[in-house]
């Protein structure tokens, strides 16, 4: 099998699964707060009406299509840029997987679902599997055009 096939599916496996993972964990933690390693982690339910950190709060339908926007540009980028390079389709399948994650949260429930707490870090955002996968993905993909950029130089 040649990279670019490995590309692509790992591409079409990720996502779907990505997303399976951030939809249980929303489904099993909902409404519920517990601890999971105490002093370190523990779950707690709460709804947020924005985007990171509560920002944008109340923007309703502006944000399914922005949200919905930004996801379909990713998944023409990644077409295009990314899926010949196992790398950039990883990055894509973890952005695009957290993206629509809390896309369908904001959809059927008009907030989105966020329930991990650092309890050694107490100031910071509570959030969710989704918010992961669009971190890392973000970062990776950062990364990535960043040293394919430099590369071309």
């Amino acid at each position: 099998m040649n990279k670019k096939n490995l590309s692509l599916i790992l591409f079409l496996a990720l996502v779907p699964f990505l997303l399976v993972v951030d939809m249980v964990s929303k489904v099993l933690t909902d409404g519920k707060s517990f601890n999971v390693i105490p002093n370190l982690l523990s779950f707690k339910s709460v709804y947020n009406h924005g985007v990171a950190f509560g920002w944008l709060s109340g923007g309703g339908a502006w944000l399914i299509i922005i949200t919905s926007m930004l996801t379909t540009l990713s998944l023409v980028a990644w077409w295009f840029y990314g899926r010949k390079n196992i790398f950039a389709s990883i990055s894509f399948a973890l952005f695009i997987a957290g993206a629509i994650g809390n896309l369908v949260d904001r959809i059927i429930y008009g907030h989105v679902r966020d329930f991990i707490v650092l309890d050694f870090w107490q100031s910071f955002a509570i959030f969710n599997f989704a918010d992961i996968c669009l971190t890392i993905g973000t970062a990776m993909l950062m990364g990535y055009y960043l040293v394919v950029s430099w590369k071309s130089e």
